[in-house]
């Protein structure tokens, strides 16, 4: 949302806001914050409750935003689950609304079942008053007509491609991604097992919630994978530009940053052949798309990668067509009919 406020010159609304804590350049906008009371949990109890905060956090967080009064403005622009909720009040049009990937607690049982309930009938009364769809992928287009029965627009997410440089390969490939059970990590290390040759740097950060996973992860991998943690952004760019390739395992990926930052770098992306890696990722000319079983068939992609014949700047032209210009171009038509 960063880049639209700054293409619409656009004042932003949020609920907690901590300038040091998120991105920088936030501090030239007018920000208007709504602090949440259920944010302030005593540290010592956050461990202990995280999924109850989790909900009291987006329960309180939603009700914020049904309750705000955007009606000075012409237009709003909103994104995420909790933003939508702008829409419910009749001042607050017109509303255009970005869907980055549509939630997946859907399978929760017992009493989360019965707030899940309670979150999707507010999120369907939400969507139904939002003016304009619009959806980070078709995949992400796909899960809006499942579960709200509407149809939206794709306008792929924007990617930094200009932060990202092309440089000669060494021998290891690349993974990055938060450290989280959605990512499937373990099947990039059962398949570096089966290809003990090669190397394999993975990273990423990672977030309390995820611990155990890690510490499984870290138990498994074999002596060919390297978990680098949380990188800069200047080494990010650098592991980029000097691997081989780069690997992603998430079958549920609403749209996926990280291909079209290997591209940018010049590099290919090796990843499974689901979600919105079907639209970042041209099979056989900027990477690869991997089918069940995943571990077997990235390994043998693996042992055979020196045998494709991928072009740096063919990967990074494909880049541009996800870069935050083309976003913004394709953001200013649909305003355009409004």
């Amino acid at each position: 949302m960063v880049a639209l406020a700054k293409a619409f010159n656009a004042d932003i609304w949020t609920t907690q806001y901590i300038p040091d804590a998120t991105y920088p350049e936030l501090k030239q906008f007018k920000v208007f914050s709504h602090p949440l009371k259920s944010f302030k949990i005593p540290p010592v109890l956050k461990d202990y409750i995280r999924l109850p905060r989790t909900g009291l956090i987006e329960t309180e967080a939603i009700f914020k935003f049904r309750k705000m009064d955007l009606s000075a403005y012409d237009l709003i622009i909103t994104s995420g689950p909790c933003g939508r909720h702008i829409a419910v009040q009749d001042k607050n049009h017109p509303c255009i609304y970005y869907e980055p990937g549509v939630e997946g607690y859907y399978h929760l049982k017992g009493l989360s079942k019965i707030w899940v309930w309670y979150m999707m009938k507010l999120n369907n009364e939400a969507m139904r008053r939002i003016d304009v769809l619009t959806a980070n992928s078709e995949f992400t287009k796909g899960k809006i007509e499942k579960y709200y029965h509407r149809d939206a627009e794709v306008v792929y997410a924007p990617v930094n491609i200009q932060d990202f440089h092309s440089g000669d390969s060494e021998d290891y490939f690349l993974s990055v991604q938060r450290i989280a059970l959605d990512k499937r990590i373990e099947i990039q290390l059962e398949a570096f097992r089966m290809v003990p040759q090669q190397k394999l740097r993975i990273a990423g950060s990672l977030h309390k919630g995820n611990v155990s996973y890690f510490q499984k992860l870290v138990h498994m991998a074999p002596p060919n994978v390297t978990f680098c943690g949380s990188v800069l952004d200047e080494e990010l760019s650098n592991l980029y530009s000097h691997s081989k390739a780069v690997i992603q395992t998430n079958p549920d990926e609403a749209f996926g940053h990280v291909p079209v930052e290997a591209m940018a770098s010049g590099k290919p992306c090796i990843a499974v052949n689901a979600g919105g890696y079907r639209e970042t990722i041209v099979h056989g000319k900027t990477g690869i798309l991997v089918d069940i079983p995943y571990p077997e068939n990235l390994a043998q992609v693996i042992k055979e990668f020196n045998s494709f014949d991928f072009d740096p700047n063919v990967c990074m032209e494909w880049a541009k067509l996800f870069s935050e210009e083309m976003f913004i171009e394709r953001m200013r038509k649909i305003v355009s009919r409004l």
